[in-house]
């Protein structure tokens, strides 16, 4: 069947009308000016390619992006061109290619439903609604897969209306490896950062860069120019040696704040799940040693969350795919670590 838009459809239903996302009645969030590109992606063409080739390609993929819109349509379609759509072995399709939607009840989005995607150039799902009446929807972006165009499809003469902000506009922002981007959650909305934006109700931003996050100074600066609420630093465990993390975290922070003074500042260390070896702990005492010298250079916004409080150490084999990557458990275990640094700095 052809739709409104002219691409063709296989489950849409026969009243169904299309609209592209960009074209302002939905809300887009943790994606770089959706509306002036021909693509969506999370940092600057310029930016990510000054950084490095895995950085460029990576900054297309759409973690942390997320569409809200209020409708009282009976279902929600959706067809997306994807020119890329990761396949990787210890990772779930429905969280590294897929989009899925939470429905607002009470003060939070309750998950609903997941798309579920297939392999090809693009993809196109149905999920229907028990309730009637006016809604809050949000979908979640994939993790690990490039987004070209995406169309929402409603009943026809339904109404889509935008939906309340965030309590916190200013997003924050999230740069770290590809633990940060959302592997192994699966799905998209297990991510711990979607887990915490949805307990604090703030925006956020993903810039975790898989196996790709090494702190260079052309990342540093691009987050001097951005507006935040918070900044989370979890990168160290991409860093290639000791010697690299020594070399860039403490001038990453340092570059970060000197454009930011009262900026809330949460650095991370990357989880452990065996007993710790000694590069895991000279990796730390460099994660350390950033904090110290922020405190005592007089910094009192940096808060500092210790990877050794994710997890119970009698269960640390529950919490990981591949003694690494967090499974939805693992990502659960570490939004509910970081929360409480992420509620004290925004309260303030």
């Amino acid at each position: 069947m052809k739709t409104n838009l002219g691409f063709e459809s296989e489950i849409c239903p026969e009243n169904a009308y299309y609209r592209e996302a960009r074209d302002g009645v939905f809300d887009i969030f943790g994606l770089l000016c959706p509306r002036k590109l021909d693509h969506y992606r999370r940092v600057p063409e310029d930016v990510a390619a000054a950084t490095s080739t895995s950085v460029a390609a990576l900054s297309s993929n759409t973690a942390g992006g997320r569409l809200r819109f209020s409708t009282d349509s009976e279902y929600i379609a959706i067809y997306a061109e994807m020119p890329s759509m990761a396949d990787m072995s210890h990772f779930a399709r429905t969280g590294s290619s897929a989009f899925d939607i939470y429905v607002k009840c009470g003060a939070k989005y309750v998950y609903h439903d997941t798309f579920m995607p297939t392999f090809g150039d693009h993809y196109e799902a149905i999920s229907r609604f028990k309730v009637p009446g006016m809604k809050d929807v949000m979908l979640h972006f994939p993790t690990y897969s490039d987004v070209k165009n995406l169309y929402i499809g409603v009943a026809e003469g339904s109404r889509i209306e935008h939906s309340a902000p965030y309590r916190y506009l200013k997003p924050v922002v999230y740069y770290g490896s590809s633990i940060t981007q959302g592997a192994c959650a699966s799905r998209p909305g297990n991510a711990y950062e979607a887990i915490i934006s949805n307990d604090l109700d703030c925006d956020f931003i993903n810039l975790g860069f898989s196996g790709s996050a090494m702190g260079e100074q052309s990342i540093a600066e691009y987050l001097a120019t951005r507006e935040m609420s918070a900044f989370v630093m979890d990168y160290d465990y991409n860093s290639t040696s000791l010697e690299s993390l020594a070399n860039t975290h403490y001038p990453f922070y340092k570059t970060v704040r000197r454009a930011h003074p009262d900026l809330p500042i949460v650095i991370v260390t990357h989880p452990y799940y065996h007993a710790e070896a000694e590069n895991d702990k000279a990796r730390k005492d460099v994660i350390r040693e950033t904090v110290r010298r922020a405190a005592e250079e007089g910094d009192t916004r940096v808060e500092f969350v210790d990877s050794e409080a994710f997890f119970p150490l009698q269960m640390r084999d529950l919490y990981a795919v591949d003694a690494l990557h967090p499974n939805d458990l693992g990502q659960f275990m570490m939004a509910r670590a970081i929360y409480p640094a992420l509620k004290r700095a925004l309260q303030v």
